[in-house]
């Protein structure tokens, strides 16, 4: 319980993430995978229960 609380106390993260993460921020990982979801999402749409809750 006191590591926890520690850890809480903390104003500087545990973990720091690495600068050179951001290059890949407008780069296409995978653009078969996103071609797919996209045309999913065109013929299905969004749950209605997601846009209810994230939308109002």
């Amino acid at each position: 319980m006191k590591i926890t609380d520690e850890l809480k106390k903390r104003k500087i993260p545990i973990v720091s993430i690495d600068k050179r993460l951001n290059e890949f921020d407008e780069r296409i990982q995978f653009p078969e995978k996103q071609d797919k979801a996209n045309k999913m999402l065109k013929s299905t749409g969004l749950p209605k229960q997601w846009m209810t809750e994230h939308y109002s």
